[in-house]
């Protein structure tokens, strides 16, 4: 997965301010309700949709922390992704004046990292720095209604890579009326799924975790090229579900997409980036089965289907670790 070339113009950042990364924002702009799982700390709006912002990486944290193997030298991608997350939200909210109640709908995400070297030990917290291009896709009666962000990931002076997020927004009222029609009926909350997914569960080393809880994939089978198994999160994981939801997020989906890479070419690669579509909701109260099948020796295709109608298709690229 080679790294775009630069979004942003050499001279939007110039003169940039010192971001902080004393504090963490406000919870509520980045969709969290605890502040203890909040990493975006500063933002800094530079004029014509170009956007820096700051993030504190935790030393440790049990879902974003919790790594075997390899993975452990690295830092986790789906931290870098979380943090961009954060940093598009906040910015629908504070730059583009998206309302807060507003129904986010992730359409297309993808991470592609540079380099490979392990990252050496460290003694304070590492600080992440964020560069963001915003092209606002959809804008109807001066709301914007869709938006597209180049997000280029830097420590300490060293670049990491690049996020695309596109997202679409609606109100809270239109998002309601339209999920009911398409499913005749009220999605359910993620507090209703059972503590302990059903099925058998993936054994953590399996796919570089260590706490059973950090699992998402339950009852894999091994086919031709690939494995094949069902999402399974328990509905109190304190990550993907620390608020509500009514359907398995796209980080959900991209945590199981990295799980079954790992399944399908080993825990001895590194994940090195994420090309995905998400085509429709992944409800929670039918299964969705994921198939993932290694096409080469650099890339892993995911394909998640639910009721046999697929929801997301994804890419995550994977390389040897030497």
């Amino acid at each position: 997965m080679p790294l775009p070339q630069s979004a942003l113009a050499p001279d939007a950042v110039t003169s940039a301010p010192a971001l902080s990364y004393r504090r963490t924002v406000d919870r509520n702009d980045v969709h969290r309700w605890a502040v203890s799982e909040v990493f975006l700390t500063d933002y800094a709006d530079l004029s014509g949709d170009t956007y820096l912002g700051a993030a504190q990486l935790p030393p440790a944290h049990y879902y974003f922390g919790d790594h075997a193997g390899p993975a452990a030298n690295h830092l986790d991608s789906m931290l870098l992704m979380e943090c961009c997350r954060q940093f598009a939200t906040y910015i629908a909210h504070r730059g583009l004046g998206v309302a807060r109640n507003s129904a986010f709908h992730v359409t297309e995400w993808t991470l592609a990292l540079t380099g490979d070297t392990p990252l050496p030990s460290h003694e304070r917290p590492r600080e992440l720095d964020i560069k963001a291009a915003v092209t606002r896709s959809q804008v109807r009666s001066g709301t914007v209604r869709a938006a597209r962000y180049v997000l280029e990931l830097s420590l300490g002076g060293t670049a990491l890579g690049r996020c695309d997020i596109s997202a679409r927004y609606s109100p809270a009222e239109e998002a309601e009326i339209v999920r009911r029609y398409h499913r005749r009926s009220a999605p359910p909350l993620s507090g209703s799924l059972p503590a302990v997914p059903p099925g058998v569960p993936v054994p953590p080393a399996d796919v570089a975790r260590r706490d059973p809880v950090n699992v998402a994939l339950a009852d894999a089978r091994h086919m031709a090229g690939g494995v094949s198994a069902v999402v399974a999160v328990p509905s109190g994981h304190r990550t993907h579900f620390d608020h509500p939801q009514d359907h398995y997020t796209a980080m959900i989906l991209m945590e199981a997409a990295r799980q079954a890479a790992l399944l399908t070419a080993g825990t001895g690669v590194r994940i090195t980036g994420y090309r995905s579509r998400f085509t429709r909701f992944a409800e929670l109260d039918a299964p969705v089965r994921v198939a993932a099948v290694r096409h080469n020796c650099d890339e892993v295709a995911v394909r998640f289907r639910q009721d046999g109608i697929v929801v997301s298709e994804m890419a995550v690229g994977v390389a040897e670790e030497l």
